[in-house]
């Protein structure tokens, strides 16, 4: 099992174009293959690198033999946040909000864990912390 090689890929379920433009427009990502159609596209930091994150229409899913959706309630707490660590955690929130991302809330420090973040969604309700450390 190679963790060093772990990428992150967000399953849409609602609106594919609104997600692609969320992370295109506000979050700076440029598509390496596949469009705002769908229903894949993998994304790179800038022109020429590699791919660091995807997104997947989750409509799609039942190509995958054995899938099943999965049960839960609009109650149901959120299972996975992705981790955006940054070296300028102030700089990037303040980019990102004029960029139009809304946040949870201010950037804070949680000094019994040594961690300054902050926290966001992407339009399908996906939690990301912006962290200014290491995970």
């Amino acid at each position: 099992m190679r963790f060093d090689k772990l990428t992150v890929r967000i399953l849409v379920r609602k609106n594919y174009g609104q997600c692609f433009d969320f992370y295109t427009q506000k979050l700076g990502l440029t598509p390496v293959w596949g469009d705002r159609n769908g229903p894949y596209t993998s994304f790179a930091t800038a022109p020429g690198q590699p791919p660091c994150f995807a997104i997947f229409s989750g409509a799609n899913m039942p190509m995958f033999q054995g899938y099943q959706p999965p049960v839960g309630t609009p109650q149901q707490p959120d299972t996975v946040a992705a981790i955006l660590p940054t070296s300028d955690l102030e700089g990037d929130y303040q980019r990102l909000r004029a960029a139009g991302v809304q946040f949870l809330g201010e950037p804070q420090y949680i000094a019994d864990w040594g961690m300054h973040c902050t926290y966001f969604r992407d339009p399908e309700g996906n939690l990301f912390e912006l962290s200014g450390g290491d995970i």
